[in-house]
Formats: structure tokens, C-alpha cells, sequence
């Protein structure tokens, strides 16, 4: 298959994705949204210069194109909930019962920002030694799909967060509100995968109130009252669970609660278990898995620790986002419109995965303009969006430019 032929086609899809979220305008907000969802995919960038550059022919142009997607971005007056509750919908809508959803937190590093609204301290962690630099943080929620031939992997959710915004109380309380709102958009379904950030008093609290089935990493000093009424820290129990474990037996289980002084919680204490893997993948740091709504529904130790092991795929998807759309290199002033951009971001990553679930042979051809692979990871994604990227750059943009 010619690139043009596969351009053409791949517009067309975009199109048709964009119009079902309500992006093909002829003017205003949404039509700035839809415009900024073309640029990441086809430029590769987060940058409004990029995605001007689909717009226009001329330096005037490409000025006019860059203030306008900025005023829009940055616009105080237009209400963009009903666009992200729409856009959330459509992206939900397909998750079932049995998905991974996992969750964890990144940083977006600035460290030259000056002007950049409500900027903090966050580590870079791209810098050896993880150097303190200014920023914002990042809460992320994505859809993992092994199903799908070579994985789709999207963003439900990238909420920024700075502890200098009106606002802020703490990161537990914002953790909290990000929970909250993923929850009302998604209800009971999936499984929610949280690394150790996730074990704090405060959140914990929010997970049992809202999630009937998750997976938490604990630290092996956090208290929990097991088998016999007392209060031990994880750890010791896990020793204990391990110790009483069948001689073949690849991971225990130990039914635990969490005590109401440390964890507050209303109503009757939630039904847990400690699992604990005698051996995890890649590393010999020892799993302690907290989870609720799973062994004691058909599931056991050994699907759990798979479960957990899909957790990663948040590092996957950071990797993502940072190597292929350059997330980071965003320089919008304002902190409303990183927001926006951010939403933006989803949008591009649900279309990713729509194109991999529902154009497998689209997909193997975008991976052809690829000769030389150079990143030393695996990311889910990676390939086939180098190939979008290398062909669009053959084929020229002017041919799937937007009209202006």
C-alpha cells in the first residue's frame, strides 16, 4: 500500500474521530481542540507551533494560527466541561469489568520555565541523579488491552496538579479528587493498578469508599490487623503468610483489614487480603499486594500478581508520551490551558487505540516507512507511531492539512 493511499485513509479515520467528539467545526473552541488533536498525532508535539503548521502556508498565517489556538487554550470564559465529560464518556464507554486500569503519578519538568503560571519543584527524572527542577505534576489513569495484537495502551485521564494553585490542600487531598471523578465517569468497572503513592492513610480511605476491586502495593511498615485481631505492619504478616504457605505454593494469601485510627472509614471494615508472590518479574523486590474484591471473588494469588505486574504499563505510558508526542516541551504560559492540552493528549492516545482495535491492517502498514528502530525499549505504541510520523514527514503535511 502507497503512503498516500495510507494517508488518505488516515485521515479520513481522524475525521470521522473527531467528529464523533464533537470536533469537526467550523469555528470556535472545539474546532481548536480538534485542530491541536491532529497536530500531536501528525507532528509528533505537544507545541501550538507544530500544529499551525498544518494550518497554514505563510509566516502571517502560522502567526495567526498560534494566537489563535493560544486564545482559546488560555480563554477563561469558555466552560470546557462539557467537552472533557463528552470526551471521557467516549473513551469509558468500552472499558468492561476485567480491565486493568492502571494509575500512577509523572512530573512534567520545566526546569527554564519562568513565566509559566503556578509552577513547583518536581524531579526530573529523565537527569541523572533526579534533580529538583520547576514544574507540575501529573495524575494519570490509562486503559491497558493485552488482547489487542501488540497492546493498546491509552490515557483515560492526565490531570495536572501544582501545590501553588489556588486551591491546593495536599497532594492526598487532590489524589483523592482525581479518584473521585475517574470513579463517577467509570463506575464500578475495571481494576485499578497503584504503585506504593497509593498506600497513604488518606488515599487508601478514598479507594475503599469508591473502588469494590484494586491492587495496592503497600510499604511493609504500614499497619493492618490480621487473622488473630492484632496490629502488625504488612511486612510481618507477609513473612508469616509465608511461612505458613504449602511447600509448592507460588504465593500466599492473608486476610487482613485496616484499622480505623490509621485509615478512616465508614461502616462496617471492607473485606481484604494481603497476597504476597514468592517471586516477582525482573527483580527480586518483594511484592506486598493489598486488594480488595478479587481472591475472595474467583480469583487467585497467581492472576493477582499478573494483574499487578500490568502496573508498569503507566511507566509504558509515560515512556510514550515523552519519547513520540514530547509531552513536556509544552510551552503554553497558562496554567488552565496546560489543562486543556493535556485533554488534548487523551483525545490523540484514544484514537491510537482505536486505530490498533479497529484497523489492525492500517496499522501494519504504518509500521513499513520504519527501517531503523532506536529506542532500547519496547513501548506499546512506539513503532507503528514512528512510521505515522516518518511517512507524514515523506508525504508532506500540506496534504493533511486542515482547511483554515
Amino acid at each position: 500500500m502507497k503512503i498516500g493511499t495510507v494517508y488518505g485513509r488516515l485521515s479520513a479515520e481522524l475525521d470521522d474521530y473527531l467528529e464523533d467528539l464533537g470536533m469537526r467545526v467550523e469555528k470556535g473552541p472545539l474546532r481548536a481542540m480538534g485542530e491541536l488533536v491532529r497536530g500531536i498525532l501528525l507532528t509528533g508535539s505537544v507545541q501550538l507551533t507544530n500544529a499551525a503548521r498544518l494550518l497554514a502556508s505563510t509566516s502571517a498565517g502560522l502567526a495567526e494560527a498560534v494566537n489563535r489556538l493560544d486564545h482559546h487554550l488560555s480563554n477563561p470564559r469558555w466552560d470546557h466541561r462539557d467537552w472533557v465529560e463528552g470526551l471521557r464518556r467516549w473513551l469509558i464507554a468500552p472499558v468492561t469489568d476485567d480491565e486493568l486500569i492502571p494509575i500512577d503519578a509523572t512530573e512534567l519538568a520545566k526546569p527554564y520555565a519562568r513565566k509559566m503560571q503556578y509552577t513547583c519543584t518536581v524531579r526530573d527524572a529523565s537527569r541523572p541523579g533526579d534533580p529538583l527542577v520547576t514544574g507540575y505534576w501529573c495524575w494519570g489513569a490509562y486503559r491497558w488491552r493485552p488482547d489487542v495484537a501488540g497492546g493498546t495502551l491509552a490515557a483515560l485521564s492526565l490531570r495536572p496538579y501544582s501545590t501553588r494553585q489556588p486551591g491546593f490542600r495536599s497532594e492526598n487531598d487532590t489524589w483523592g479528587r482525581l479518584a473521585w471523578e475517574l470513579h463517577q465517569a467509570m463506575g464500578d468497572r475495571g481494576i485499578w493498578l497503584s504503585d506504593r503513592g497509593a498506600d497513604r492513610p488518606e488515599v487508601l480511605s478514598v479507594w475503599l469508599r469508591l473502588r469494590p476491586r484494586w491492587i495496592i502495593r503497600l510499604r511493609e511498615d504500614r499497619r493492618l490487623i490480621g487473622p488473630d485481631g492484632t496490629v502488625r505492619p504488612a511486612g510481618v504478616w507477609a513473612d508469616w503468610g509465608l511461612q505458613q504457605r504449602p511447600p509448592r505454593g507460588r504465593a500466599v494469601t492473608v486476610p487482613v483489614r485496616l484499622p480505623a485510627r490509621d485509615v478512616p472509614q465508614t461502616g462496617p471494615p471492607a473485606p481484604l487480603w494481603l497476597v504476597v508472590p514468592t517471586y516477582t518479574f525482573g527483580n527480586d523486590e518483594r511484592w506486598v499486594l493489598l486488594t480488595r474484591g478479587l481472591i475472595d471473588h474467583h480469583t487467585g494469588p497467581r492472576q493477582v500478581r499478573y494483574d499487578y505486574a500490568a502496573r508498569w504499563r503507566s511507566e509504558d505510558a509515560k515512556r510514550f508520551l515523552g519519547q513520540v508526542w514530547h509531552v513536556e516541551r509544552f510551552l503554553t504560559r497558562d496554567f488552565l490551558a496546560l489543562e486543556r492540552l493535556l485533554w488534548c493528549v487523551v483525545a490523540a492516545s484514544g484514537f491510537v487505540a482505536r486505530l490498533q482495535e479497529d484497523q489492525p491492517q492500517l496499522i501494519q502498514a504504518l509500521q513499513a516507512p520504519i527501517v531503523y528502530w532506536k529506542k532500547p525499549v519496547k513501548v506499546p505504541c512506539y513503532r507503528w507511531s514512528q512510521g505515522l510520523l516518518t511517512a507524514v514527514r515523506r508525504e508532506g503535511p500540506a496534504t493533511l492539512a486542515v482547511n483554515a
